[in-house]
């Protein structure tokens, strides 16, 4: 069984007749920075947008997704014949904010082209950021520097949601400019996805069967979210290979009981969303697909042999907290 998110990948062994109860490896983590998430209107800096009042030029970035942030970079593209005579001051969804730029000073520089970020080595305006920046870099951001206040006040705050950006000229006599670009790049506290395999002898009837040719078993595997962040949206994909001593039942996994459908999905709050038809999907082939569609066949009515993987899909994004949030697919094989 493979489990794979951008942000959390898990490789299990395959559980066949001869061992029903095998043990899964451990789990693989990888961080992933996401976004950028950016404006998308320009507007006049200068004599219309002094500082200290509600003139200030306003925008926003909204942020669609949840992540708990872990680091966060900003960049910041305009034009203006006095850099430093602009103020910028970023606001998250919750309220917090953070002056990144709070000027007026003696740098006579032309253009903001940048990326702040809080472990740059050298300070905005600073040298060796005292000379002009083009606003026609491709892409920007053209240098990396550090605000003069942090970014890491917003660590561990939830990005989703609508950021407001404020910027403004501190000395409206002369020197003008234009807002162009701004952008979010955040890296976001992974999910530490844990998952647990376990195989049980369909017996109904309670006629004390055992896991012999012939007999059916249930396969249930059961993920949780163990860490301290959301998975990515729509990342979540489990693949698990079918046995070579096992055949998938296509049918109603608990013949006419509570479930309808081959595979189950129960739900421990875990946020996602589950379909049996737009999220599950199957493999014919020798090679485990790593994606849903590389997931293509379409099985027949009953025990088909020639499923060899199923893949599972929920969409939407895993949450986190205690009790740890979790969910568990099941579907049914037989015994050859």
């Amino acid at each position: 069984m493979t489990i794979t998110t951008r942000v959390a990948k898990l490789i299990y062994t395959a559980v066949s007749a001869g061992a029903l109860f095998a043990a899964f490896a451990a789990p693989h983590i990888a961080h992933a920075q996401t976004g950028p998430y950016e404006t998308t209107g320009v507007g006049a800096i200068g004599s219309a947008t002094p500082c200290g009042g509600t003139a200030e030029f306003t925008t926003t970035i909204n942020v669609p997704d949840h992540a708990i942030i872990s680091d966060l970079d900003v960049g910041f593209l305009a034009s203006h014949t006095w850099r430093s005579d602009m103020n910028y001051t970023l606001i998250s969804p919750l309220g917090t904010s953070s002056a990144l730029l709070t000027g007026p000073y003696a740098v006579n520089a032309d253009n903001y082209n940048v990326r702040f970020d809080d472990e740059a080595a050298g300070l905005v305006d600073q040298t060796p950021h005292n000379t002009n920046d083009t606003i026609t870099a491709v892409p920007p951001y053209q240098n990396t520097v550090r605000p003069e206040s942090t970014l890491s006040v917003f660590d561990g705050e939830d990005a989703f949601g609508t950021w407001t950006v404020r910027v403004c000229d501190v000395y409206t006599a002369s020197d003008n400019g234009q807002f162009l670009k701004s952008s979010l790049f955040i890296v976001p506290v992974p999910a530490a996805l844990t998952a647990q395999k376990t195989v049980s002898v369909w017996d109904p009837s309670n006629s004390s069967l055992y896991a012999l040719p012939g007999n059916d078993v249930v396969y249930a595997i059961n993920v949780a979210n163990a860490g301290a962040g959301y998975t990515d949206t729509d990342s979540l994909f489990i693949a698990d290979t079918v046995p070579a001593d096992m055949v998938f039942y296509n049918g109603d996994i608990d013949d006419g009981g509570p479930e309808t459908q081959a595979i189950s999905f129960t739900d421990l709050g875990s946020g996602l969303n589950y379909d049996f038809v737009t999220n599950v999907a199957f493999s014919n082939t020798a090679v485990k697909p790593s994606n849903m569609a590389a997931c293509t066949y379409t099985p027949t009515a009953g025990y088909d042999p020639n499923v060899t993987h199923i893949c599972i899909q929920p969409s939407g994004q895993m949450g986190f907290g205690t009790p740890n949030p979790q969910f568990t697919v099941k579907f049914r094989f037989r015994i050859k």
